[in-house]
């Protein structure tokens, strides 16, 4: 029995060390195992390093936007750097105080262009000015004037005397063309005196004997269409005479006619066109200026005059004087944007006054252009090299300088 006992002691002793041995396994297996990655399967071998982490994973992949300013400027070039060159400066515009609504408008785009030909040899000065007059019936002496576009003869001999004494003469419609386009030289003060519509009789028995005084020419602004073969003669004979400018102020010249946006281009055409075959054949030139029919005009129509040839055109409204480039014109007019074919006429009823106002405004004219001459000459040699030298008004004065 002694024995049994003893055996089975040592039996569980043996157990004992078994278990603790087996427990001391198990806990160095997982030391071991902590140590180690979650799949051995992965791990390379340890002849090839871990790799990294991705970078997008961490970072962007590009610095951000303000960080590109820290990026070196490249060094500046030794080639020099040429020095600025002087931009043309604006001139002065004259203006002064014209009617309601009315404002100057220029028509010449070459600053230079304007100079020399504002400035050059054989033009015409500075501060010449143009009225242009419409007349349509002068009223014999003693009887009463009917319209609003009528004069007695007493006014309308005392406003050819009045514009004499003033120191005014005639130009033609030629002439006039000259002037606004190129500035050639006229008289300082000038004025085109035009009759309206179809009236040899006016020009014979009022005007003729003014013109003939005064060595003066007046323009008829002639329409055209089916006339009488005495009337023709009447206009040649006073042609002959060096006195009569004919223009042509349409064909028909009826209401039906007038220049509106309904206006059919058959008929504008017959209207811009029709007179210059008779006014060639008759007087030997064809026509320069066109005088709107009942004042109207268009768009289509002023392409229709410009194809036609003409260089001028006339409207019926009296804005104001001209001067070379400087042309005033009421709202209606300047959205044409064509100066010289809306060119305004003073009534012949407010003549004297209005001859009145362009000498205030040439004489204001006179005042801007002493005022600025030198700076448009300086303008002029600095920037037009190109064009022909101007007359020497100011030689002293530049070689002073």
């Amino acid at each position: 029995m002694k024995k049994k006992v003893t055996f089975f002691l040592k039996q569980q002793a043996g157990w004992v060390v078994f278990g603790k041995r087996l427990l001391m396994s198990l806990i160095v297996l997982e030391l071991v195992a902590c140590t180690m990655a979650p799949s051995s399967f992965n791990q390379p071998s340890p002849s090839e390093p871990p790799a990294l982490p991705t970078a997008t994973a961490v970072v962007p992949t590009r610095l951000p936007t303000a960080t590109e300013t820290l990026v070196p400027t490249p060094q500046p070039s030794l080639t020099p750097v040429p020095t600025a060159t002087t931009r043309p400066f604006d001139l002065d515009q004259f203006s002064t105080r014209l009617y309601s609504g009315v404002q100057p408008y220029h028509y010449v785009e070459d600053t230079c262009q304007y100079l020399s030909n504002r400035w050059g040899e054989d033009k015409s000065s500075p501060d010449t000015v143009v009225v242009p007059i419409m007349y349509h019936s002068v009223r014999q002496a003693g009887k009463e004037v009917l319209d609003n576009m009528s004069v007695t003869e007493e006014y309308f001999l005392f406003t050819m005397d009045y514009a004499k004494k003033l120191g005014f003469e005639t130009i033609t419609s030629a002439e006039l063309a000259g002037f606004l386009y190129r500035n050639e030289k006229i008289p300082p003060r000038s004025m085109i005196l035009i009759i309206d519509d179809r009236r040899p009789g006016v020009a014979r028995d009022n005007f003729m004997p003014v013109l003939e005084k005064y060595d003066w020419e007046v323009t008829l602004a002639y329409i055209t269409g089916p006339a009488a073969p005495w009337e023709w003669m009447e206009l040649d004979r006073m042609y002959k005479t060096g006195r009569i400018d004919v223009q042509a102020h349409g064909f028909m010249h009826q209401p039906d006619t007038y220049f509106t946006e309904f206006t059919e281009p058959e008929v504008i055409q017959a209207e811009v066109n029709g007179a210059i075959p008779l006014i060639t054949e008759h007087f030997g030139k064809p026509p320069v200026a066109f005088i709107w029919p009942g004042g109207n005009f268009t768009p289509p129509a002023i392409e229709a005059v410009h194809q036609a040839g003409y260089q001028l055109a006339f409207t019926a409204y009296g804005r104001g004087p001209l001067f070379y480039n400087w042309i005033p014109l009421g709202e209606q007019e300047a959205k044409m944007n064509d100066p010289l074919m809306v060119l305004p006429r003073y009534w012949s009823t407010s003549a004297t006054v209005n001859l009145d106002e362009a000498v205030a405004i040439q004489k204001k004219m006179t005042d801007f252009t002493e005022k600025n001459r030198a700076e448009e000459y300086r303008w002029y040699a600095a920037f037009c090299a190109d064009y022909p030298p101007l007359i020497n008004y100011f030689e002293e004065e530049f070689i002073n300088e």
